[in-house]
């Protein structure tokens, strides 16, 4: 775009310079015709030709005198186009057409340079000089009125040397300055391109440091998720000790002094009982078959079920089978769009709520119609363990002791894996216990 701006610039520049330059010749053209010219044409008519006393007059003036020196050639025209004068004798007489001519007859002062290209100037085509052309009216004393169109040739020699020095000059300036506009753009652009650069490098730096920062944050989280899905599955473990604990220890305690306290064995020890003994012992053997049962449940609700080998839809379908065979009941199950491989967390967390879901209706709503339905979606795994009555308004969320502790073991447990849980209850409908799990915890 500047070396374009330089050219149009160079150019237009000396093209104004050789435009006021001809205007100048022009006019001092006009001013020699208005003096020198003029009064020899006051004779002519319209059509007419110069008497040979002008002529004569005019070849004195002007052939072979100083004046003649700095003009080349001279002619007058008539409007028509017809050369009544010139210092070249042969063009007397003969007509051309030429479009300075009309112009000059309109009023017009024309002055060219190097442009000699029509027939009339053969002669001095063949001088092989540098002439300014001048084209001027010749005016009837005292009015408007143009009676012939004056011409003559000057030497430009000096011109053409002056106009070669001021090209050279406005070039040399206009290029000069162009450098100098080029150096000063390349040192902003070189200082802006260095500075982008800089930033770049900055900016790949802080990049590379926000991607470790990712990737250590990915590390820690993933870190974070596995040590709570081990102390998941350690606190699995944990309450299945717990469990087989109970029933290796007190659970069995307890059935052995079941077995004391049997009517058989008192019979044995005793001969003859004291009154009132056997109500006693039956009493006592009441109490502890209820520690047994309630031992026993407790041992099954801590225990880690035996689902490691099954999918987790087999695993869920134990759930139900397990609740069925211990209680007698009848429940309703739907399963659909279930992932094929899941955690062993997970699956384990899906064995408990539908296990404790089923225990509390059972112990609720035994009566009512239970059913299980289980689905995946977007990446979820959803369980919904559902009873048709309960007996009490909100046995879950206002309940005490073992119901409580149960909703909040299963809440922890969803917990844990990311999940959440939901329990709406409502004594004509029913209660609905809603957990929502993601497949990959992780």
């Amino acid at each position: 775009m500047l070396f374009v701006a330089m050219a149009v610039l160079g150019t237009w520049i000396t093209e104004q310079v050789k435009q006021s330059v001809l205007e100048t010749s022009g006019a001092q053209g006009a001013q020699f015709m208005d003096g020198f010219l003029e009064p020899h044409v006051q004779e002519l008519q319209v059509g007419g030709v110069l008497s040979d006393e002008v002529h004569q007059e005019l070849d004195a003036l002007f052939i072979g005198t100083p004046v003649g020196d700095s003009v080349i050639s001279i002619k007058i025209w008539r409007a028509d186009g017809t050369v009544i004068y010139s210092t070249t004798k042969d063009l007397i007489g003969q007509k051309f057409v030429s479009t300075d001519v009309e112009r000059a007859a309109a009023g017009e002062v024309i002055a060219e340079y190097e442009d000699l290209i029509s027939q009339e100037s053969a002669y001095e085509q063949s001088l092989n000089v540098a002439l300014i052309e001048v084209y001027g009216p010749l005016h009837r004393n005292g009015t408007d009125e143009v009676i012939a169109v004056g011409e003559i040739y000057e030497n430009a020699d000096a011109l053409a040397a002056e106009l070669g020095t001021s090209r050279v000059r406005t070039w040399v300036v206009v290029c000069l300055t162009t450098m100098l506009m080029l150096g000063v753009l390349y040192f902003i652009v070189r200082r802006g391109d260095m500075t982008i650069v800089a930033q770049r490098s900055e900016l790949r730096q802080h990049v590379q440091e926000a991607r470790q920062l990712a990737q250590q944050n990915d590390e820690l989280r993933l870190a974070a998720e596995k040590a709570r899905l081990d102390a998941s599955e350690a606190n699995e473990q944990l309450l299945d000790r717990i469990g087989s604990d109970l029933h290796d220890g007190p659970i069995q305690l307890l059935t052995l002094l079941t077995l004391k306290l049997s009517n058989r064995n008192i019979a044995k020890q005793v001969k003859a009982p004291p009154k009132g003994l056997s109500t006693l012992v039956d009493s006592l053997r009441n109490i502890a078959g209820e520690a047994i049962t309630e031992l026993r449940n407790l041992s099954s609700g801590l225990s880690l079920p035996e689902i490691s080998g099954l999918t987790l839809e087999q695993a869920l379908r134990s759930a139900v089978s397990h609740h069925e065979d211990m209680t007698g009941d009848r429940v309703a199950v739907v399963l659909r769009d279930l992932p094929q491989h899941i955690t062993e967390a997970t699956k384990i967390c899906g064995y408990r709520v539908i296990q404790e879901g089923l225990n509390n209706a059972y112990k609720h709503a035994k009566e009512s119609e239970k059913s299980v339905l289980a689905f995946s979606r977007e990446g979820v795994l959803t369980i919904e363990v559902r009873d048709s009555g309960a007996k009490s308004a909100s046995p879950l969320v206002g309940g005490v002791g073992r119901q409580k502790m149960g909703l909040t073991a299963m809440r922890n447990r969803v917990g844990a894996l990311k999940g959440m849980v939901a329990v709406t209850t409502d004594a004509v409908y029913g209660t609905v216990v809603v957990a929502k799990l993601p497949i990959d915890p992780a």
